[in-house]
C-alpha cells in the first residue's frame, strides 16, 4: 500500500506540473506571446502528458500482473495508449 501511496504521489505531481504549463499558455495566449513560444509551450505539454500517460501505463501493466502468454493484454493497453497520444 505505501508504494501505491508513493506513485500516486508521483502521478499526482506530473499532473500539477502540467497545470502549471497549461495556466502558462493560458497567460501567454492573454499576453499575446510570439508564436514560436507558444509553440514551444505546447510541446512541453504535449510531451508531459505523454510522460504521464506512459507512467500511468507502466504502473497499471504492473497492476493488472501480465504474465508471460498475456501479449494480447499487453498489446490492447499499448493501443488504447497509442490511441491518446
Amino acid at each position: 500500500m505505501v508504494k501505491k501511496d508513493i506513485e500516486n504521489k508521483k502521478l499526482k505531481s506530473r499532473v500539477a506540473r502540467i497545470k502549471g504549463k497549461l495556466n502558462g499558455l493560458e497567460q501567454m495566449l492573454d499576453d499575446k506571446k510570439d508564436c514560436l513560444e507558444i509553440l514551444n509551450q505546447l510541446a512541453a505539454i504535449k510531451g508531459a502528458l505523454s510522460a504521464l500517460g506512459l507512467a500511468i501505463t507502466e504502473e497499471e501493466t504492473g497492476c493488472l500482473r501480465i504474465h508471460k502468454g498475456d501479449e494480447k493484454k499487453l498489446q490492447d493497453i499499448l493501443n488504447r495508449f497509442l490511441k491518446i497520444n
